[in-house]
């Protein structure tokens, strides 16, 4: 059964059912970055991964000035390889999507080099994406898998990402 009209808008939060098991999405939360009628993409935020920003870095032949503690994040399932980043400030290009007042996340690899040598960056590099085909969330959605939530800033990129599927569960709508 396929669903002709969307449930939601992108950009928005989605906050995994404590019912859904799924080991992909278990306790997530994923930020919907583009939804239209051929399907969704979005990042999941609350999973760091044990792999250093120093260590894409070198892998990636690139200069990297940060702090030795960031790491990557795994934005989903699908094209691990892919990274996508999650940018706190600076200006979007065209080409880039707009989340809020003061994120935007961009496919470029320009930007991301920039970022890499630049210690004040302030920004996630995920790995990988949320993917679903045309109806397939809208469905998820209707049988209780996901609750939509409204962007909130200070959650795209916590301090505490473990905690913030139980804190993205406990807020109300809109909160």
């Amino acid at each position: 059964m396929i669903f002709s009209i969307m449930s939601y808008e992108a950009p928005c939060l989605l906050v995994a059912s404590p019912a859904l098991l799924d080991p992909n999405f278990l306790h997530s939360v994923v930020l919907i970055v583009e939804h239209d009628e051929e399907g969704a993409l979005g990042l999941i935020l609350n999973r760091p991964l044990p792999l250093s920003l120093a260590q894409v870095s070198q892998e990636g032949a690139m200069l990297f000035q940060g702090s030795e503690e960031a790491t990557a994040w795994r934005g989903g399932p699908v094209d691990p390889q892919r990274g996508i980043l999650l940018v706190q400030g600076g200006l979007p290009e065209e080409e880039d999507t707009v989340v809020d007042l003061t994120h935007f996340v961009s496919h470029r690899k320009d930007l991301l080099e920039e970022l890499l040598g630049n210690p004040l960056g302030r920004f996630r590099l995920f790995l990988g994406y949320a993917g679903w085909a045309a109806g397939q969330l809208d469905q998820e959605l209707e049988m209780g898998a996901w609750t939509r939530r409204p962007v909130v800033s200070e959650w795209l990129m916590p301090q505490e990402p473990l905690g913030l599927w139980q804190m993205a569960l406990g807020s109300a709508p809109g909160d």
